[in-house]
């Protein structure tokens, strides 16, 4: 079974950059968002096929050239990224 696609939207006014920790926020190593054009306010994000009970996003974004990128760590919001079971 294919997984699905999320859609993930931010406003008009920023560019953005999401990044994923598999370790409860202790390092974030994996980009999210592939790279853009910085017009872009969408893209369809296909979860990776790595198991864990402790993801958590940073959502990075800036809205030059009225304020620099600020890292945003969604400590509040853990999820459970499951196994597919395609493997």
């Amino acid at each position: 079974m294919t997984p699905s696609p999320i859609p993930i939207k931010w406003p008009s006014y920023c560019e953005i950059e999401l990044w994923l920790s598999l370790d409860g926020g202790r390092t974030y190593t994996m980009p999210i968002t592939p790279s853009m054009d910085p017009n872009t306010r969408f893209f369809y994000w296909i979860v990776p096929n790595t198991p864990t009970n402790s993801a958590l996003l940073d959502i990075r974004f800036g809205c030059e050239p009225f304020y620099p990128e600020s890292f945003h760590q969604q400590a509040a919001s853990p999820f459970v990224i499951a196994n597919s079971g395609n493997q």
